[in-house]
C-alpha cells in the first residue's frame, strides 16, 4: 500500500509493542502505527514482533487501510552492518510503509538498497532546526520527527523553512535529555539508550548540592523525571501549521493505554478537520490518567517553563487523584474526597501518597466504599493488603487502577473491525451482446459469457448498487456508481457478486507491492568510504604553530587533517580561560574551547594565538530556530578550526566560512563507517568515534575506513544528560526561563549526587542547556597502544572543574603515554591516585 499524499488532516500515528496494542491502535482511529521487531530498535524492553511476523504486520495493517512504519532507530555498529543490510533486505521485501531511523549511515544504506522505501528521521536524530532536516533529506529522508524540545513557535519557523513532512509527539512519557544525546545509561551501566537499552536513570532520586552543601529540598527529590506530554489541547494549533503526523510515545505501555489515547486524539484531529472546538471530557481525561499518567503538561510545546516541566515527588504513573487522608479507624481509612468525577469503588486499586515512592508504599484493592459525612469517604481494603499503622495522615490518595475502565476500553477492539475504509467508485458496463464489465477503484474485471436481453426484469442502478455496495468486512465502501446500460440486459445478481468479489481480490493484491532491493549496496558504499587518507588543503593553518606532540603542522597538514604520518598529537579541551592558559603552558597540537558564556571566545583566540597554538572553538549541542547568531559568534572570533556538534553548524560553516577545518564532536553518533562516510562527503577533516562503542565495535569501524580521520577522546568525564530543561532554575529560583530565573548557574556550583553518593557536576551552556557530568573520570590509556597500532593518531584530553594545577600534570602524563616515555599502567595508576572519585576505564572496557 504506498502511502497516501498528505492533504489538510494530519495522521494519526500511535505505537504498538505487542499484538493487543496493535488491534487497539487499528480499532481505535490510528492512521498509521509505528512498531519494531527483535532488533535495532529503541524499545528492547517492549514485547516486540517477530521478523517473520513482518508480512502478517504488513497485511493486517493494510487490510485495515492503516500504514506501518517500522523503528530501525538504533545506531548500528560495523560488525552488525551485514545483518541490518539482510533485515532492510526482509523489510522492504514485506512491504513496509516507512522506516524510522537514527543512524545516519543507515539512512544512506536504506537510500541505496531500496530507494522507494520510505524513510522517517528518528527523533533519536535530534532533529531541531531547518538546516538539519536539509542535511538529512539528502540522505533520503522524507519525513523527519522533531524533538520533543521544540514549542510551537519552534515548529512555525521550522515549517518556514522546509517543506520535509513533520512528526511531532502529542502524548506520553517525556525524555529529560535530548533525545539521541543522552548517555547516562552507557555511562553508568553500559546500556546504551542509543541502542534501545535505556536504564532510565532520569526516573531516579537525585541530591542538589550547592557549593559542596547538601540543599533541602523537601520531597522533591526527583529532579530529573519530567511529567508526561498531554497536548489534546493543541491539536487545532499545531495542524495549522501543517504538522503532518502527530505521533502518542507509548511501546512500552498497554493496549488500553493505546486505546485511550487512540479514540482521544482521534476525536480531537476530527474536530479540527470538521472547524468543530474539541474539548476533553472529564471521562476521557480520567481514561488518560488511568491508563498511564504522570501528571500532565504541554511538555515544551508551549514554551520553556522549567517550574512546570518536573514536579519532583515520584517517577511513575500515578493515575487520578481521589484526595488525602483524614483519619484512620481499626479498620478503614476516612479519605476527604477531592474528585466526584471518579469515585472509588469495589475493586479499584489505590495507593497511599507520602511522598516517598522509593520505600514501599501502602496501596492495595478496595473492598467497600461507604460516605463518611461531607465530602468523605470510608473504604476498607482486603484484609492484609495494608498496614494501617503505617498510612500517615494527608497522605495523598491515588486511584491506581479501575476495572471498569479496563473492560470498556477492552471492548473497544475485542472485535476486528475495519474502522476506516477506503472509498471506491464503481462503473459497471452492461450491454446486450456484450460481456459484463465491472471497474472498481481502477481495477477491471469482465465475465466470460455476453448478456441477453431481459425478457422480465432489466438491469436497474438500484439493483446494481446494491451489489457492488456489499464490501463486507473488505477495507473499501462504494462512494460513487455510474451504470452504463445499453439494450436493457438481464444481469444475474450471483455475476454480479462473483466480479465485485474478483475486483476485490485484485484491489488487495494490488496493494501488497513490495520494495525493489539492491542486494550489493553496502558492499558499493563500503568500498566508496575506503578511500586515502586525507590530506591537507587549507592555507589557513599557521606555519608558525609548533608542538612537542607532533611535528609542524603546516609540514604534517595541521593539527586538524588525518595525518599522513605516525607521530600522535595530543588535542586538549578546556572549559575556562584559567584552564586554557595552563593548557597552552604545555604545548599541544591543538587546544579545543568550550566555554559556557562565548563572549570569552574571542580573548581565548588571542591567547591561543599568541601562544602559537592553533585553536578550535566548540558549538553548543543543540540550535533552534532563530539561534544561528550562536553560531556566528563562534565564527566572529576568527578561530583556526571549529568543533561541531550538530547538523545545523556544519551547514552553517560549510556556507559561511567553506575554508574553515570542521571537526565532528561525539555528539554527531558516528558508530560505523557508513556514518562516517556521510560526515566525510559532508565536508568535515576528522570526527570522534559515538561513545556508544566498546573497544572491539570501535576498532572494528576503523578497519573498514580511514583511521587517520578519527580522534579518539583519551580523557574526559561522560557527559551523560543533556538537557533543555534547567535545574538550576528550577530548584534554585522561581523563574519560568532565564528571563526571570535570576542566573543561579553564575554564582553557584552544583552537582546532583545519586543514591550511592555520587556527586555529579551540572554544566549550563550558553543557550542555558543543562549536561550532567559522570563524577569519575574515564581513561583510554590502556587503550591506546592498540588504537596506534590501527593508526589512530589524533588524542583528545578533556577538562571539566580541573585547577590550573592540576592541569600541566595531567597532559604531561598522556603525552609520555602517547610518545612511548610512560606506560598506560603507570598513567592509570597515578590517575586513581590523583582522583578522589577514582577512574575507570569507561565504555570502552564493555562488551
Amino acid at each position: 500500500m504506498q502511502p497516501t499524499p498528505f492533504q489538510r488532516t494530519p495522521e494519526l500515528l500511535a505505537p504498538a509493542g505487542d499484538w493487543e496494542a496493535m488491534r487497539a491502535a487499528v480499532a481505535n482511529g490510528a492512521d498509521a502505527v509505528y512498531f519494531g521487531l527483535d532488533q535495532f530498535n529503541a524499545r528492547f524492553r517492549a514485547e516486540n514482533f517477530k521478523l517473520d511476523e513482518l508480512p502478517t504486520i504488513v497485511k493486517y495493517l493494510h487490510d485495515h487501510n492503516v500504514r506501518g512504519f517500522l523503528t530501525f532507530n538504533t545506531l548500528i555498529f560495523s560488525d552488525e552492518l551485514p545483518a541490518a543490510a539482510d533485515y532492510i533486505r526482509q523489510i522492504a521485501e514485506a512491504g513496509i510503509d516507512a522506516v524510522i531511523v537514527q543512524d545516519f549511515g543507515i539512512a544512506r544504506l536504506i537510500q541505496a538498497m531500496a530507494p522507494t522505501l520510505h524513510i522517517h528521521g528518528s527523533t533519536q536524530m535530534t532533529l531541531t532546526e531547518p538546516r538539519g532536516i536539509e542535511f538529512v533529506r539528502q540522505l533520503g529522508v522524507q519525513r523527519v520527527v522533531l524533538a520533543r524540545e521544540l514549542s510551537i513557535e519552534d515548529i512555525r519557523k521550522i515549517r518556514s523553512g522546509t517543506d520535509m513532512e513533520t512528526e511531532v509527539f502529542i502524548h506520553g512519557a517525556l525524555c529529560v535529555a535530548y533525545s539521541g544525546q543522552c548517555l547516562t545509561s552507557e555511562s553508568l551501566g553500559g546500556r546504551s539508550a542509543n541502542r534501545g537499552q535505556c536504564a532510565q536513570a532520569c526516573r531516579l532520586p537525585y541530591e542538589l548540592v550547592v557549593d559542596g552543601v547538601p540543599r533541602e529540598l523537601g520531597d522533591v527529590a526527583y529532579l530529573l523525571s519530567p511529567k508526561d506530554l498531554a497536548a489534546y489541547d493543541l491539536i487545532d494549533d499545531l495542524s495549522n501549521l501543517g504538522v503532518a503526523s502527530f505521533k502518542i510515545e507509548g511501546r512500552l505501555k498497554s493496549a488500553h493505554y493505546v486505546a485511550a489515547t487512540a479514540q482521544t486524539y482521534r476525536q480531537a484531529i476530527d474536530a479540527w478537520k470538521d472547524n468543530r472546538r474539541f474539548k476533553l471530557s472529564p471521562q476521557q481525561k480520567i481514561d488518560l490518567e488511568q491508563t498511564f499518567s504522570r501528571g500532565f503538561c504541554h511538555g515544551f510545546l508551549s514554551g520553556v517553563n522549567h517550574q512546570v516541566l518536573v514536579q519532583g515527588r515520584f517517577p511513575k504513573s500515578r493515575g487520578t487523584r481521589i484526595g488525602t487522608v483524614a483519619r484512620i479507624t481499626p479498620r478503614s481509612i476516612v479519605i476527604a474526597e477531592e474528585n466526584a468525577i471518579s469515585p472509588l469503588k469495589p475493586g479499584d486499586g489505590v495507593v497511599f501518597d507520602e511522598g516517598h515512592p522509593e520505600q514501599d508504599e501502602q496501596g492495595g484493592r478496595v473492598f467497600a466504599v461507604r460516605p463518611a459525612g461531607k465530602k468523605q469517604i470510608e473504604i476498607e481494603l482486603g484484609y492484609g493488603d495494608v498496614n494501617l499503622h503505617a498510612i500517615a495522615f494527608g497522605s495523598i490518595v491515588w486511584k491506581t487502577d479501575d476495572p471498569a475502565i479496563r473492560k470498556r476500553l477492552a471492548h473497544s477492539f475485542s472485535r476486528d473491525l475495519v474502522v476506516k475504509r477506503q472509498p471506491i467508485d464503481a462503473v459497471v458496463t452492461v450491454h446486450v451482446g456484450k460481456p459484463l464489465r465491472v471497474m472498481l477503484g481502477g481495477v477491471e474485471v469482465s465475465a466470460d459469457k455476453l448478456l441477453e436481453a431481459a425478457t422480465k426484469f432489466p438491469v436497474t442502478a438500484e439493483m446494481v448498487r446494491e451489489q457492488i455496495a456489499r464490501l463486507g468486512d473488505t477495507p473499501f465502501e462504494l462512494r460513487n456508481l455510474r451504470l452504463d446500460a445499453a439494450g436493457g440486459p438481464m444481469v444475474p445478481k450471483s455475476l454480479l457478486n462473483d466480479l465485485r468479489r474478483a475486483a476485490v481480490e485484485r484491489l488487495i493484491a494490488d496493494r501488497a507491492a513490495t520494495h525493489e532491493v539492491h542486494a550489493n549496496a553496502l558492499d558499493q558504499l563500503r568500498a566508496s568510504y575506503h578511500g586515502p587518507p586525507a590530506r591537507a588543503n587549507d592555507a589557513r593553518i599557521s606555519e608558525n604553530s609548533s608542538s612537542d606532540m607532533g611535528t609542524s603542522p603546516a609540514r604534517a597538514g595541521g593539527p586538524w587533517y588525518g595525518a599522513s604520518h605516525s607521530t600522535p598529537m595530543l588535542h586538549v579541551l578546556a572549559r575556562t580561560l584559567d584552564q586554557l592558559h595552563a593548557v597552552l603552558a604545555g604545548k599541544p597540537a591543538s587546544v579545543y574551547c568550550d566555554f559556557e558564556d562565548v563572549r570569552r571566545y574571542q580573548p581565548a583566540v588571542d591567547a591561543a594565538r599568541a601562544a602559537g597554538v592553533p585553536i578550535a572553538l566548540a558549538t553548543m549541542r543543540i540550535v533552534k530556530p532563530g539561534e544561528e547568531g550562536w553560531l556566528k559568534q563562534v565564527l566572529d572570533a576568527q578561530p583556526d578550526a571549529i568543533l561541531v556538534r550538530n547538523l545545523a553548524a556544519i551547514s552553517y560553516y560549510r556556507e559561511m566560512a567553506p575554508n574553515l577545518p570542521l571537526i565532528g564532536d561525539y555528539s554527531l553518533n558516528i558508530a560505523n563507517e557508513l556514518t562516517a562516510g556521510v560526515f566525510t562527503d559532508a565536508g568535515l577533516v576528522r570526527f570522534v568515534p559515538s561513545y556508544d562503542l566498546n573497544w572491539r565495535q570501535m576498532a572494528a569501524m576503523f578497519h573498514h575506513c580511514d583511521a587517520g580521520r578519527f580522534e579518539c577522546v583519551v580523557h574526559q568525564h561522560m557527559p551523560m544528560f543533556h538537557m533543555e530543561h534547567c535545574v538550576f532554575a528550577h530548584t534554585m529560583s522561581n523563574g519560568r526561563d532565564f528571563h526571570d530565573c535570576g542566573r543561579p548557574c553564575e554564582h553557584h556550583k552544583v552537582d546532583l549526587s545519586d543514591r550511592v553518593g555520587q556527586p555529579h557536576p551540572l554544566i549550563p551552556d550558553a543557550g542555558c542547556r543543562n549536561t550532567v557530568y559522570n563524577a569519575q573520570a574515564q581513561s583510554a590509556a590502556d587503550f591506546v597502544p592498540r588504537m596506534q597500532e590501527l593508526g589512530i593518531v589524533h588524542f583528545r584530553v578533556e577538562l571539566l572543574r580541573e585547577s590550573p594545577e592540576q592541569v600541566g600534570p595531567l597532559i604531561a602524563r598522556y603525552a609520555d603515554v602517547l610518545t612511548g616515555r610512560a606506560t598506560p599502567t603507570t598513567l592509570t595508576r597515578s590517575l586513581k591516585v590523583i582522583n578522589q572519585l577514582g577512574v575507570t576505564h569507561g565504555t570502552l572496557d564493555r562488551e
